[in-house]
């Protein structure tokens, strides 16, 4: 794989993460898998699995990807092959860094791609991201950033978690965000949602340039092929849409303000802190 550091793109459920992954993917100059759960939580352990020897760390890390149950979102039909590749790995290749890199670019090749950088979009990872960051300092990280009203409806929606949970679980993914990036080497570039969908060739053109990668317009309605989760899973159907606008706000089409004013502090706390000030009507100011 290139030796350009990996792209994260990280933010909680439903803040446009697999719209920006397409849109990335578009370009054919980074591949992105469907969402990888568990990269994090093998960050987290890879430490207390150096007791271990070699092959039988590649065998628990295929574990924990064939053992998930989103397993077969990734549309493969095993990892023995990347596992034979891996043990096969010369001694002073034996690192969590390269076998990550052969993983991806296993997964690069199996989807029919060529591309040579690769990235991960799993909003899974705000949970394990301290271990992230500090595997991976100096790569490029998209914290994507959602009001969190429309972030709580559309995980509903979604049948993701119930009111509460949802919004804890945006509460926890932005607070992670903001908390561990600041340990990166290299600047994170803060994204609004909203930004993304309503103006979204010039956002996405300060994307394209952050990130190191060259921005056509046609990225824009491309819809790059073998995306593995966005066809397995109805909450993926508009992510092949055209990019709208239409979902900011529509919280209150099922849900009312005073609904959110029985959570925790923290909620509004945060709210405040992403710019998502509102007024008493409700709406974002």
């Amino acid at each position: 794989m290139s030796k350009t550091p990996p792209l994260f793109i990280v933010g909680a459920p439903r803040s446009g993460n697999t719209l920006t992954r397409r849109v990335l993917m578009a370009s054919e100059q980074i591949y992105i898998p469907p969402e990888t759960y568990v990269i994090g939580e093998i960050l987290s352990r890879w430490r207390k699995w150096g007791r271990l020897d070699w092959r039988e760390r590649v065998w628990l890390f295929c574990a924990y990807f064939e053992r998930h149950p989103h397993f077969e979102d990734l549309e493969i039909e095993s990892l023995n092959p990347f596992s034979e590749q891996a043990c096969a790995l010369a001694r002073s290749q034996q690192t969590v860094h390269a076998l990550i890199d052969l993983f991806y670019a296993f997964m690069t090749h199996e989807h029919g791609y060529t591309a040579a950088r690769w990235g991960d979009k799993t909003p899974w990872n705000t949970v394990h991201l301290k271990h992230i960051v500090k595997t991976y300092p100096d790569a490029y990280y998209l914290y994507l950033k959602r009001d969190g009203r429309d972030v709580v409806a559309s995980q509903m929606k979604s049948d993701m978690r119930d009111f509460e949970n949802s919004a804890q679980r945006w509460i926890d993914a932005n607070a992670s965000c903001r908390r561990h990036l600041k340990r990166a080497r290299r600047t994170h570039l803060e994204i609004a949602y909203e930004d993304l969908v309503t103006d979204p060739e010039s956002v996405f053109r300060s994307i394209f340039a952050w990130a190191d990668l060259e921005f056509a317009p046609e990225h824009l309605t491309k819809v790059p092929e073998k995306l593995g989760d966005v066809g397995r899973h109805a909450h993926h159907a508009a992510v092949t849409q055209p990019i709208t606008a239409r979902s900011i706000g529509k919280w209150q089409e099922s849900l009312t303000a005073d609904a959110f004013d029985h959570l925790p502090p923290a909620f509004s706390e945060m709210m405040q802190t992403l710019g998502y000030g509102t007024d008493s009507s409700g709406t974002a100011g």
